[in-house]
């Protein structure tokens, strides 16, 4: 019998702090369902109809992302971690999820942007600048004590969010079938020609608007009968918001010239206030910002249960671990919103669009190497389909490319940047008397 070293998984709140059923799909739906969507018909708007192609290929590529995801969870209890360590040891494992750590710090700091991006359409001294960064930084801090008080209060913050971010998407929906039914013409899309580089651009910045599928497989340790919940939440999720993101973003640029979609800090807000006036565009800014709100408050939990697991590994100073009453790993929580605040604060600048694209795609990149490895570990374990498994590889590396050197060469940057402190933690657990981490065998039906 083959072992393999994993670290075993942190002790579970308290049943009255974890995550319910409802609060799982809607952890997957409202992470999935944020600023990403809110901006998204501004970001891709100059790529005309590449957007259905790479609307497609995201698709496409997330399901089975999703599905490897699942399948791991459903095969493997433990989270991510546990996944990567019995497939490929716990130096992949640390790498993997040091990387995604640094892609919900990141995500933390482009969705508490939007926050500010969205209000700035009626506020808009917030829009930009110094106010934009303020606006965004009140918005960790209130996070940060909503999340200080445990899972199950994030969880009822998502659970509302989610009900609310909806609107909107729907909204610009009924009014492209309202233009429609009146006889009035759509916007035409961006005359861009098709091109492999479109598609691959498109994606990529698609991509972190479809980050977030996975939440539900990252706080497993902290979901009521995880086996069942958390494959069905993952799967499930994915495609309803998928179905949901493609017609209303398409709707966003039938609504509006390409040219005023590319510039807009709050397209969709843009977008219903001419047919509907002002107050209903100023509302619409508000659903948004609380839509950006939302995935915030998920980013925040997930980066906490992310540090913990690592920290549980040894492979972070053993105060990322410590919880309070509630069960929240209070020095994991005040990193997050440190790092968060800081890269805020390094990206104040007077284009929102421009600022928001970059950090979002450093996100993207980071979280990426989180599915390349959780896909190829299912493949490994023979969790998923060869096949599946093997789109969703190639999916991941495609987006490597769309994603551009400069945003990857961060990304892969960042990721590097975890392995001394990884050596610096060890060797602080080693003199404090700490434990190594349990060695635990696959499951019969993973091994190969």
């Amino acid at each position: 019998m083959e072992l393999h070293t994993a670290p075993p998984p942190p002790p579970p709140p308290p049943p009255s702090k974890r995550l319910g059923k409802v609060m799982s799909l809607c952890m997957v739906v409202g992470t999935i369902i944020g600023s990403g969507i809110t901006v998204l018909p501004a970001t891709v708007a100059p790529f005309g109809f590449n957007i259905v192609l790479a609307f497609a290929v995201t698709i496409v590529g997330t399901i089975c992302l999703a599905l490897a995801m699942a399948r791991l969870a459903l095969k493997l209890p433990g989270g991510p971690y546990t996944y990567i360590s019995v497939a490929f040891g716990d130096t992949t494992a640390f790498v993997t999820m040091w990387s995604y750590l640094i892609s919900q710090w990141t995500g933390v700091a482009a969705v508490a942007i939007a926050v500010g991006g969205a209000l700035g359409h009626v506020f808009p001294m917030v829009s930009s600048g110094v106010p934009l960064a303020a606006v965004a930084i009140g918005s960790i801090l209130v996070l940060a004590l909503v999340n200080l008080t445990g899972a199950r209060s994030a969880g009822m913050l998502q659970v509302t969010a989610t009900l609310i971010k909806i609107v909107p998407l729907l909204l610009v929906v009924l009014l492209v079938l309202l233009r429609l039914g009146t006889g009035q013409p759509l916007e035409a899309l961006a005359p861009a020609p098709i091109s492999m580089a479109g598609i691959a651009g498109a994606a990529a910045l698609m991509l972190f608007a479809f980050t977030g599928f996975e939440s539900a497989a990252v706080s497993t340790n902290v979901t009521d009968d995880a086996a069942d919940v958390v494959p069905s939440a993952t799967v499930n999720g994915t495609i309803f918001v998928a179905l949901i993101y493609l017609v209303a973003t398409l709707s966003v640029l039938w609504l509006l010239p390409a040219a005023v979609a590319g510039s807009s800090s709050a397209p969709f807000a843009d977008a219903t206030a001419p047919t509907l006036g002002p107050v209903a565009g100023a509302l619409v800014a508000v659903i948004g910002a609380i839509s950006a709100f939302g995935t915030g408050n998920a980013l925040i939990l997930l980066s906490v249960e992310v540090a913990r697991s690592i920290a549980n590994a040894g492979d972070l100073p053993p105060a990322f671990a410590r919880t309070n009453r509630a069960g929240v790993a209070t020095f994991s929580l005040l990193a997050a919103t440190t790092v968060a605040v800081l890269l805020v604060l390094a990206s104040i600048s007077d284009n929102f669009v421009t600022v928001f694209n970059f950090v979002a795609l450093v996100s993207a990149v980071a979280a990426l190497v989180l599915y390349l490895v959780c896909a190829a570990a299912a493949l490994k374990l023979k969790a998923e389909k060869p096949v599946l498994a093997g789109i969703a590889i190639l999916y991941a590396v495609a987006m490597f490319v769309g994603a551009g050197w400069e945003a990857t060469l961060w990304g892969f940057g960042l990721m590097l940047a975890g392995l001394p402190l990884r050596w610096w933690s060890r060797r602080l657990n080693s003199k404090a008397g700490g434990s190594t981490p349990a060695t635990v065998p696959a499951p019969a039906e993973l091994r190969e």
